[in-house]
């Protein structure tokens, strides 16, 4: 009588197959590694390099003894508010009316700038602040003209470039004293003001490297 030990020459049982799923099992865990660790890697770099060049960029802003400039940090940009006797007399938004101090101080943010800080910097936003007084449209027009007129000062005159600097009008919606706002107290000089968000750059951010090489700055 003849038996058949096995029918399959070479069949090594159900190793092979619990072998071929591990390395499956093992390779789909690295791609979703790539995929998700990887990215969070990077996005920690950025990160760091954020606080790095948002530290760098306060320490330099904030040698100013200058009463009418406070630095800060908000969040993800340094925040630079130039007070209002420092600024534009009520109602005014022209350059030839930004007072002497005014000018002083945007010169001086020029000069820290083509230190070397320009490059640790994406953009600088002009933003324009008006007292209670007047008119939605009044304030909303007058808060977007002295935004303007300081971004162009920044460019023309402290030689900031213009594909760094860009300009918003916020009207009297963020009063310097919130509470004091709300609890109806009389409109407030302090709120007519200029400040400058200064957003630093981030290594390896492909949104913001494209957006600045789609400036030009050239005029004709």
């Amino acid at each position: 009588m003849r038996y058949d030990v096995g029918d399959d020459e070479g069949d090594g049982g159900p190793w092979p197959a619990f072998a071929d799923l591990l390395a499956a099992t093992t390779l789909l865990f690295l791609i979703l590694f790539a995929a998700l660790a990887v990215p969070a890697i990077q996005r920690a770099g950025q990160a760091d390099a954020q606080a790095s060049n948002l530290a760098r960029i306060e320490q330099v802003l904030a040698g100013s003894a200058d009463r009418r400039v406070s630095v800060q940090r908000v969040g993800d940009y340094v925040l630079v508010r130039i007070a209002e006797e420092a600024t534009f007399p009520r109602n005014e938004y022209a350059l030839a009316r930004l007072k002497p101090e005014g000018r002083a101080i945007l010169h001086g943010f020029g000069r820290f700038l083509s230190g070397g800080l320009v490059n640790e910097i994406d953009q600088v936003q002009v933003v324009g602040h008006t007292s209670s007084e007047g008119s939605e449209e009044r304030n909303w027009g007058l808060s977007a003209a002295r935004a303007a007129t300081v971004a162009l000062f920044l460019i023309d005159s402290a030689g900031v470039p213009a594909c760094r600097v860009s300009a918003v009008g916020r009207s009297h919606y963020y009063p310097v004293r919130p509470d004091r706002a709300r609890a109806g107290a009389e409109a407030d000089p302090a709120d007519r003001r200029i400040e400058l968000e200064i957003r630093p750059q981030l290594p390896g951010d492909t949104v913001q490297r494209r957006r600045r090489g789609a400036c030009v700055e050239s005029r004709r």
